[in-house]
């Protein structure tokens, strides 16, 4: 079974990250870009041209129209990370999201506990994603080369932490385990554990063979 993501909460929050994303890239690169034209063709212009009779009238009037048009973009621009940046917020809550992921997967035969308990309503964009893409990859892992018929996920937070655990009754992981990147199994442990460092925390497995896997994420909450 593979867990339908066409238009999951989990896309629409990281379409909004990804939308912050590029308006920082924008920010840092193109904006500031502009900002150092316009200050120098500013500078050039009121300067340069002051000091310098010899420069032509055409001269000047290019030096005028560029200016102008980087204002121009400049104010575009930042009309348009205006609008990335204040979009609304997506209609996502984690704990019915993931309840939604597990119904799926009782549906199709798997026994399913889910324990959430204190888990923050109010958690950033880059959380919501990053965490919900953990356990829904590792659902999917699950249902992909587990071989499991019980699943238990718990969501809680404690002491300044969130913690995140999926555990199921599958075959396990050991050394004789083929975790080959060929089946995308290894990359996506991988992915897994890449998602937990960007938020500051970390994951870890613990598996052996015929005895199941367990993942667990801590991540300190954000400020």
């Amino acid at each position: 079974m593979v867990l339908d993501v066409g238009d999951s909460p989990l896309t629409r929050v990281a379409r909004e990250a990804e939308r912050r994303r590029i308006a920082r890239e924008l920010h840092d690169g193109v904006v500031q870009s502009l900002t150092a034209l316009v200050k120098d063709l500013e500078y050039f212009r009121k300067r340069r041209l002051s000091t310098e009779g010899e420069i032509s009238q055409d001269v000047t009037q290019r030096l005028e129209a560029w200016q102008e048009m980087a204002r121009d973009s400049l104010l575009s621009m930042r009309e348009t990370l205006g609008e990335l940046r204040h979009t609304p917020k997506p209609d996502f809550a984690m704990e019915a999201s993931v309840q939604k992921l597990l119904d799926e997967l009782c549906s199709v035969g798997y026994t399913i506990t889910f324990e959430c308990e204190d888990w923050p309503t109010n958690l950033t964009y880059e959380y919501e994603a990053n965490l919900y893409y953990i356990i829904r990859e590792s659902l999917t892992n699950i249902c992909k080369h587990a071989h499991a018929s019980k699943i238990s996920i718990f969501m809680f937070s404690d002491e300044g932490l969130l913690h995140v655990s999926v555990i199921d009754n599958g075959v396990g992981m050991g050394l004789s385990t083929p975790i080959h990147s060929e089946n995308g199994y290894h990359q996506g442990l991988i992915g897994l554990r890449e998602r937990a460092d960007m938020l500051g925390g970390r994951l870890t497995i613990v598996s052996a063979p015929d005895r199941g896997t367990r993942i667990d994420v801590e991540v300190p909450l954000p400020l």
